[in-house]
């Protein structure tokens, strides 16, 4: 835990109504780490994000706050780690447990837009899902071009998250993978506009319970 200057540094930086969570969540209480992430305003998320990190914060609640503030505000995380190695040590620190069933080898993919392939294959988030990435690609591509969707296969030890929150099946690797272009844009238009209807399909059947 940090010493007490530390931790009246952070509460003066935060909101008022999540001052009351700083403490315990420092101190390794779960709760109040989920507490503090959703009473914190989105910029301030990835900042304490580090600053938890840095602080040591006991694992459990380090891995509660973390992974709500990846799936919510990951832009925010990576602009306040600031290198991918201290993204990596972050990630490595959490430690977060995987799937029994995901296999030794993993299949996994990125769909980007905008990005070149070298750019695209140095991401950190992918699916395995190869509609989603197909979604990703296309969902701006009339606006940003050039569309890419990539494959690679992994070893379960390069994957640092796996999460199904946003019912994307996102992985995020650590390291970029040797990977290939899956497919073609065509192709991706195709199962852009096949994930779009079951999406509408689905909050139509929501919106009618």
């Amino acid at each position: 835990m940090p010493n007490a200057i530390s931790i009246e540094l952070i509460e003066e930086q935060v909101e008022s109504w999540s001052k009351k969570y700083v403490r315990p969540a420092f101190a390794g209480d779960v709760e109040a780490a989920g507490r503090l992430t959703i009473s914190l305003a989105d910029h301030r998320r990835g900042t304490m994000a580090v600053a938890m990190w840095r602080a040591k914060v006991p694992r459990a609640a380090f891995r509660e706050f973390f992974e709500s503030v990846w799936n919510h505000d990951h832009r925010h995380v990576i602009a306040a780690a600031g290198t991918r190695r201290r993204l990596q040590s972050m990630f490595r620190y959490a430690d977060f447990p995987l799937p029994d069933d995901l296999g030794d080898k993993v299949q996994v993919w990125r769909g980007t837009s905008a990005l070149s392939f070298r750019k695209a294959s140095a991401g950190l988030s992918w699916t395995l899902d190869r509609d989603v990435a197909c979604w990703f690609a296309m969902r701006f591509a009339d606006l940003n071009g050039l569309p890419l969707v990539l494959s690679a296969k992994v070893s379960r030890s390069d994957i640092a998250l796996h999460t199904n929150e946003r019912s994307e099946h996102e992985v995020v690797l650590l390291a970029p993978p040797l990977c290939t272009v899956d497919g073609n844009a065509a192709e991706w238009a195709l199962v852009y506009e096949r994930t779009e209807r079951q999406i509408r399909a689905d909050q139509a059947a929501g919106l009618g319970q």
